[in-house]
């Protein structure tokens, strides 16, 4: 006899996955050990799955045993016995493979795979082996699919999950009943139950993560406690829930879990239950409320580090200024690096107290600028050690108003933690559950994550499998080497646009070299160092390259200068670039690996699609950053921010414009015009009355518009026509904007503009040939082939498609267009090699006679290498043989 079975009181995953094993096996009985959730019981009162009794069954008959959702024998009541039976043949269906459990199946048919259900598992048998599913089989299914993956939620869901749930819709699941079954309104006693659990609930940091321990003597909601337990973890935005609820006989213990980190299976195994990483629970009897929570605790805080540390939530390093520092040269700095607290350092580098923007503006009210800040400076500050607990941290810069906490070690200042980390620490999770609740449902569902995101999922589907392996390895050397190690920049931010980017920048919190020879010796790649930026280059033997960069911060000594640079935080690190979009970084160590840094909202600004800059003085600063934000602006169809469009009006009248290098305008004109569509943006450097800073004559005209499309349509076809040619685009349009203007302007930007001997030479023709060609092109008289390929051989691609552009008529488009497809390709059969076989003596009859011979090809007067030889001896005046 052949039985299939599950868990102790099961779940939906554990009874729909007995109805698809018994598509494997149809003359097995359905049986439910130990019962099942009260919402399972509900089901089956109402829809008739011919289950049978455990009463009603001989188990000395059975010789097989299907356990499904479970491969633990303490969890099957009387069933065990066939366990410990050898001549029973035992096949397990499991979703979450347990290394420290005996395996008890005995048969090659077992199945323990990590999927977010086990009814996933048997969904894949079924398709294999082409076997129907029945609508309200499918929709039995679907409960089980859908209540252990939260609705494909859960952070235990795979693409396989996936691909099951789609299997079933299309076999007639009626998700409408899935709908009614799993997400049923809270009656009164499940109501009584979570305000009980809320109001005896507390908060434990954990690895980093905010796991909720709660209790409740609320006893009279039994079958739905599983259910609020989950409603609870939602409602307060925590990584974990462990509650413990006394009913009459024993206390009930059930765990939620949003992070794999924190495994709530291994809690609910410690006290004699089972379950998963993310869902798990246990009947504890012969113990008090008190002692269960109490066990509860110690556990959590026994396998994971007990609290948020110092270390955890600091910012480092620090700047910081010595005892002897004038208050005048400290107000300086602090206005240079953007900072209100410096810690003081005597000869030997420890701490000796702060000094704070306030103390220092009001010495130098009172004219003491060349006083020491040894004489204003602060000593009695509370302190911290790296491993001082966050709370006591927080509790400190509460009780003291204390803005700015040291972190000292051996009387070194190795960190500090400043009011922004301690709120941003308590608040991440509240912030991002704010923000979703003003947002549209659609908006919502379409946030590109939030302060708290992983995308480690988006790694691995995103990046080919040998650059996220490259990745891994980098973090686990930077773990070995205690230092942490982030990807930054523009490759984060199109990860989460959904935008391949495969140019990788790393960055170091430490000594970006040494880690970059280390991890050059690790990959077996090329490394080139760039000691005056602290940076490095990696060459990967596959082609790869990684951007390893030091962690620093910058200061500009004036509008426009070229940034000071020095070695600092990630935080500061992110905080030097241009816009919060590109102010992401992802950690790449350990545990941590796939964490998203947002400290500017740069998460928040990609949802809106806004382009918005970090402070205030940023286009003062470095004003090629306004060429950059109206490039963003086209490429990625976001808007400019209200402040931030305000802030370019400000640059273009304080005219730091001018005083920009023309090497540094030129490269950003090059970047801009070479994206796909410049149009708009070119147009939004006229609104912006950023085209005179080309030249003061350069404005936007209808003749421009109408030239610039022209342009895109001929780039267009031309990248079309060929996929792997290279052409400078940006040249092409660079040509268009030279177009409109007069001639003396153009000698200028020639001045202004440091083009390379050849870009010089290709524009100036572009501007001199142009009209001629085109005359001649369009003439009434017919041009043959070969005088259409002689007219056009000697220019450029990017000539050409200015040709394209401005011409008004389609003739020249058709002559520069069979040029660049066909005339250009074409070429004699005959060499110079086969005329000296011939009997002709080289010479400039050589030159006439080949120029000759391709003309003919053009021009369709032969076709075969037999007609180029009669026409060659035609033209040496030679007799054929014979």
């Amino acid at each position: 006899m052949d039985v299939i079975a599950t868990h102790n009181n099961a779940d939906f995953d554990g009874l729909a996955s007995m109805v698809a094993a018994r598509k494997l096996f149809p003359e097995a009985k359905l049986v439910l050990p130990g019962g099942g959730q009260e919402t399972v019981r509900n089901f089956l009162a109402v829809h008739d799955l011919d289950m049978t009794k455990l009463k009603d069954v001989d188990i000395s008959q059975i010789t097989r045993l299907v356990l499904v959702d479970t491969q633990d024998p303490d969890r099957i009541g009387t069933l065990k016995s066939c366990v410990e039976n050898p001549l029973v043949e035992v096949v397990v269906f499991d979703h979450h493979p347990d290394p420290t459990s005996t395996r008890v199946d005995r048969s090659k048919q077992s199945m323990i795979q990590s999927v977010g259900a086990t009814t996933t598992l048997l969904v894949e048998q079924l398709r294999r082996r082409h076997i129907p599913v029945m609508p309200f089989e499918a929709t039995v299914m679907a409960l089980g699919l859908y209540e252990e993956t939260g609705s494909f939620t859960f952070p235990s869901t795979t693409s396989r999950d996936f691909e099951a749930g789609s299997f079933l819709v299309a076999a007639g699941a009626d998700l409408n009943m899935v709908t009614e079954t799993l997400h049923r309104p809270l009656d009164p006693d499940a109501v009584a139950l979570l305000n009980d659990l809320l109001e005896h609930s507390e908060v434990h940091y954990l690895e980093g993560r905010k796991v909720l321990v709660a209790t409740s003597t609320v006893d009279r909601c039994r079958g739905e406690a599983a259910g609020v337990v989950h409603r609870l973890a939602e409602l307060q935005g925590v990584d974990a829930v462990v509650v413990a609820v006394m009913m009459a006989d024993r206390v009930e213990v059930i765990g939620r879990s949003r992070r794999s980190e924190i495994d709530v299976g291994w809690i609910a195994r410690e006290f004699g239950g089972g379950g998963h990483a993310v869902a798990a629970a246990a009947a504890v009897k012969g113990q008090t409320l008190a002692e269960v929570k109490e066990k509860i605790v110690r556990l959590l805080t026994t396998q994971y580090r007990p609290t948020l540390l110092a270390q955890d939530v600091m910012t480092f390093p620090v700047k910081a200024i010595d005892v002897d520092t004038s208050v005048g040269e400290a107000g300086q700095r602090m206005t240079a690096y953007g900072l209100n607290v410096f810690p003081i350092l005597d000869e030997k580098d420890h701490y000796t107290g702060l000094v704070s923007r306030e103390s220092i503006q009001k010495a130098l009210f009172h004219r003491l600028g060349k006083m020491a800040v040894r004489d204003i400076m602060q000593t009695d500050a509370y302190l911290a050690q790296p491993d001082t607990p966050f709370h006591e941290i927080e509790t400190a810069m509460i009780e003291r108003n204390q803005r700015f906490v040291p972190i000292v070690k051996d009387n070194k200042i190795v960190g500090v933690v400043t009011r922004t980390d301690l709120l941003r620490t308590l608040h991440d999770d509240v912030l991002r559950v704010a923000r979703m609740r003003t947002m549209r449902p659609s908006d919502a569902e379409a946030e590109i994550g939030g302060p708290l995101r992983n995308v480690k999922g988006l790694l691995r589907s995103r990046l080919p499998y040998r650059l996220v392996t490259v990745l891994e390895e980098a973090g686990q050397l930077a773990d070995r080497c205690e230092v942490s190690l982030f990807v930054v920049g523009g490759c984060v931010r199109d990860l989460l646009l959904g935008i391949e980017n495969l140019d990788l920048d790393l960055v170091i919190e430490g000594d970006g070299i040494a880690f970059a020879r280390k991890l050059g010796e690790v990959l077996h790649a090329r490394v080139k160092i760039h000691e005056r930026f602290g940076t490095a280059i990696l060459l990967l033997p596959d082609g790869f390259r990684l951007d390893v960069a030091t962690a620093r911060t910058e200061y500009y000594e004036y509008p426009t200068a070229l940034p000071t640079v020095e070695q600092s935080s990630i935080k500061k690190d992110l905080y030097r670039r241009d816009f919060t979009m590109n102010a992401l970084a992802v950690r790449l160590n350990g545990k941590s690996f796939g964490d998203v840094l947002d400290f500017y909202g740069g998460q928040r600004d990609l949802n809106d699609k806004v382009i918005r800059v970090l402070h205030g003085l940023s286009f003062v600063e470095d004003p090629t950053r306004v060429f950059r934000a109206i490039r963003f602006e086209s490429r990625f169809g976001f808007r400019l921010g209200k402040d931030t469009a305000a802030l370019i009006a400000g640059a273009v009248k304080m005219n730091l414009f001018q005083r920009l290098s023309g090497h540094r305008l030129l490269e950003e004109l090059k970047l801009l015009l070479g994206e796909r569509k410049p149009k708009q943006a070119i147009k939004r450097l006229a609104e912006s009355h950023l085209l005179r800073f080309i030249h003061p004559k350069l404005s936007w005209s209808d003749r421009l518009d109408r030239l610039l499309v022209a342009l895109e349509e001929a780039v267009d076809w031309y990248r079309l026509l060929y996929l792997d040619r290279e052409m400078e685009a940006w040249l092409v349009y660079m040509m268009g904007l030279l177009e409109v203007l007069p001639e003396r302007a153009v000698k200028d930007v020639f001045k202004r503009f440091p083009f390379s001997e050849q870009e010089a030479g290709r524009l100036k023709m572009a501007r001199v040939g142009c009209h001629t060609v085109i005359r001649r092109l369009a003439s009434q008289r017919s041009l043959k082939p070969a005088d259409v390929y002689h007219l056009l051989s000697g220019l450029s691609d990017e000539t050409l498609l200015l040709l394209m552009a401005k011409s008004k008529g389609d003739t020249v488009k058709r002559q520069v267009s069979a040029f660049l497809t066909t005339y250009q390709h074409v070429k004699p059969i005959l060499t110079g090699t086969d005329l000296k076989t011939m009997g002709l003596k080289p010479g400039p009859k050589f030159k006439e006679i080949l120029d000759r011979l391709l003309d003919a090809r053009l021009n369709g007067e032969i076709k075969t290498e037999s007609e180029e030889r009669d026409l060659v001896m035609k033209l040496a005046g030679l007799k054929a043989d014979g």
